[in-house]
């Protein structure tokens, strides 16, 4: 065995290293589609010897199966050196890129290098999938059709998160930086990701029933991709009903649908997304589902079970979009969001179709008591005391009230009721059943 690390063979003091150990493997497998790691032997060339448990090795085995992606199996055996317990890794795999807990390294001599996004464009054009090449052709636009404020956001946020290491000194240095320049023009990218000239279109909408005969709410967004997945996600979040839990002394909202979960897909709609002029994204809600919808099909044969899984390698339709995306954390790691979104959602049911037109993801409501309380939580909480005691009045007690019956219980007038069946009327809370003279009101929850 040669005594020096290579661009095939890294060496690891111990498994305290394991996370830079996996790192190393997707490394020289993007670069030479295999590599060699040794746990128990120092960088140079030292060996010192790995204790070894019970579980040591399949510790190792399931770092690598979770953490490098695609899934690769490696082989692993205790080996000696110099008469001392070391454990051997190899691993090979020729669907690259491999990423290495949602980042792409490249080896270079014995280093592991982030990869470039030119580097990162390759590989993936290099697979048998029609990425695009729109995303460094140039546009008519320059740099005074940039939103400097949310270009600057983005900077702090990509520094905050680790992932970017210079701040903002101009908009052009940025977006050179960024790739997102050609000369003094922006490319397709760069164009999309922070123009101020609000390039996509997003349609939104809300229906009463599930036939989507009419809606109750329906809106257009134009924007750049950053502001249509914050408008997108806004939608959604407000739109859906949420309830309260009491854990300790804090109250919990919790909504029907987790927030990680929707977000996800949003944001993967974007990146992924085929984007033409005549494209959009479209996200509606109904009583039993939350469809999001956008252009960019998945794959023919593949399905998100097969990413989620490992089973199959990342395919990034727009490589240089998603890295600008990661860079800032609004996309987290690079070929997890399904696996992330299946996760979540192991209590809640969805479904997905690909065609030829596009990918939609469909999120079906909870059914049971959370969805059928029309009172929310949180706008219970905006409620005065008098609308409180009133609302429980004829939730709770099963009678059919008049208003004056309702003001004999609680103890306040005829015009403080008046008041508060007026306020509550507006806000759909309760209704009146029955004429003038003869009905009465009920709670609607």
């Amino acid at each position: 065995m040669e005594k020096r690390e290579t661009e095939t063979l890294e060496f690891k003091k111990s498994t305290s290293e394991l996370k830079e150990g996996v790192i190393s493997l997707g490394s020289m497998l993007n670069k030479h589609n295999y590599g060699l790691l040794y746990f128990g032997i120092k960088n140079d060339g030292k060996v010192v010897g790995q204790m070894i448990g019970t579980s040591t090795t399949s510790d190792i085995s399931k770092a690598i199966k979770d953490n490098l992606k695609p899934r690769i199996t490696p082989s692993i055996e205790i080996v000696q050196e110099e008469g001392i317990d070391v454990i051997r890794v190899e691993v090979r795999g020729e669907d690259t890129p491999y990423s290495s807990y949602g980042r792409y390294y490249i080896r270079s001599d014995d280093e592991d290098l982030l990869m470039t996004n030119t580097q990162l464009e390759a590989y993936f054009l290099n697979k048998n999938y029609d990425y695009s090449k729109w995303e460094k052709e140039s546009t008519d636009y320059t740099i005074d059709d940039v939103d400097e404020d949310l270009l600057i956001r983005y900077v702090n946020e990509g520094n905050e998160s680790g992932r970017i290491n210079f701040l903002f000194r101009d908009t052009k240095t940025t977006l050179t930086k960024l790739e997102l320049l050609n000369g003094d023009h922006l490319n397709n990218a760069g164009y999309y990701l922070f123009s101020d000239k609000k390039p996509l279109l997003l349609k939104l909408a809300m229906y009463p029933t599930d036939e989507r005969i009419s809606f109750s709410d329906m809106k257009q967004f134009k924007g750049n991709i950053f502001e249509c997945i914050d408008e997108a996600i806004k939608y959604v979040t407000n739109n859906i009903r949420w309830r309260a839990e009491i854990k300790g002394m804090t109250r919990v909202e919790i909504p029907e649908v987790p927030v990680e979960a929707f977000r996800e897909i949003i944001v993967n709609s974007f990146a992924h997304m085929k984007i033409n002029p005549a494209s959009s994204n479209e996200i509606y809600i109904t009583p039993t589902k939350i469809h999001i919808y956008n252009p960019g099909p998945l794959v023919p044969g593949t399905d998100p079970k097969m990413f989620a899984s490992g089973e199959q390698g990342s395919m990034i339709r727009n490589p240089l979009i998603a890295t600008v995306l990661y860079y800032n954390k609004t996309i987290d790691a690079f070929g997890t969001g399904f696996e992330r979104v299946f996760r979540i959602c192991k209590d809640i049911d969805y479904r997905y179709n690909s065609n030829q037109f596009g990918f939609t993801f469909e999120f079906i409501r909870p059914t049971d008591d959370m969805i059928n309380e029309t009172i929310n939580d949180m706008i219970y909480d905006k409620l005065t005391n008098d609308e409180r005691v009133i609302l429980e009045l004829l939730r709770k007690n099963g009678r059919r009230y008049t208003k004056q019956a309702m003001g004999d219980v609680i103890g306040k007038s005829l015009s403080t009721v008046n008041r508060v069946i007026r306020s509550l009327t507006e806000k759909g809370l309760i209704e009146r059943v029955g004429s003038n003279k003869t009905g009465y009101w009920i709670s609607k929850s």
